[in-house]
């Protein structure tokens, strides 16, 4: 695996390290999952894998919001973030990149009888703070790993909160599996920024952000063997058909068939962070 560079270049006067530029080139070697096609391609299929992932109830309990709150959730995909809170707010606004995550979102709500949801088709990094408008309670869940240049959007979104500010972003080693079927396939695998490099980001805004592991324990089901295969490309990038056939029979040895014919792989420690902080604590004002 490549380390994360942390040479002299990376170093400015007004700090030992140039956090953002350390985060974004690690996330320039990666693969690239940041277009609206992409994620209008997987939409189906996401929310499908998304079903059996207790990840989304762990971080809602974490939130910390009132009936008369506004929300802003960033890079809301099918809603999983996004429904539950708007049960308890008074509404919330929800942005994502992908037309269709927004459709699925928008068919879920109309089902829960739930009118108070406003969808806007964009990235965080194409809209203006003053598009958006403030909101109480700011969320961005697993959506600001593939941004490379961060620190602006970090800037934006603390501006956006008038209370609190929740983001969640991959833990030490999250991409472990990646670097596992990188090393199956020859490939050679890059380390993923982790939070901490956010976290003295933050620090330097004079953020004293609270940090939390999450404790959530996923387990990925999968109706066939080429399902599995799909989740797999969506994680490492597209795979020729040589490459395609030696993950097709690491996952017929690793997967587990269930009773009801479906296949299971297991991820127990998820290895994601929440880090949050309640802008009353801010030092200094963005």
């Amino acid at each position: 695996m490549n380390p994360i560079n942390t040479n002299e270049s990376l170093k400015n006067k007004d700090s030992e390290v140039n956090w953002n530029v350390l985060w974004k080139e690690a996330v320039e070697k990666l693969p690239k999952k940041t277009s609206s096609k992409s994620w209008d391609e997987i939409a189906p299929q996401f929310d499908e894998w998304m079903k059996k992932d207790d990840y989304p109830q762990e971080l809602v309990s974490k939130i910390k919001i009132e009936h008369e709150d506004t929300v802003l959730d960033i890079g809301c995909g099918n809603g999983v973030i996004t429904l539950p809170l708007a049960a308890k707010a008074s509404s919330v606004t929800a942005l994502d990149i992908s037309r269709k995550m927004l459709d699925i979102l928008q068919e879920k709500a109309a089902a829960q009888n739930l009118s108070n949801i406003k969808v806007i088709n964009k990235g965080i990094e194409d809209v203006e703070a003053r598009e958006i408008g403030y909101h109480d309670v700011v969320v961005a869940s697993r959506s600001l790993n593939g941004i490379a240049d961060i620190q602006p959007e970090l800037e934006k979104i603390n501006k956006i909160a008038r209370k609190y500010v929740y983001i969640t972003l991959w833990g030490v080693d999250n991409r472990k599996f990646e670097s596992e079927m990188a090393e199956l396939l020859g490939r050679e695998s890059y380390q993923h920024p982790d939070y901490t490099i956010v976290l003295n980001l933050l620090h330097e805004m004079g953020i004293h952000a609270n940090v939390e592991p999450m404790k959530s324990n996923t387990r990925n089901f999968y109706a066939t063997i080429e399902d599995a295969l799909d989740r797999i490309k969506w994680r490492i990038g597209d795979l020729n058909e040589e490459e395609k056939a030696i993950i097709k029979e690491h996952l017929e040895k690793s997967l587990t068939k269930n009773p009801d014919g479906s296949l299971s792989f297991s991820r127990s420690n998820s290895k994601w962070v929440l880090i949050w902080w309640e802008k009353s604590k801010v030092n200094n004002e963005n």
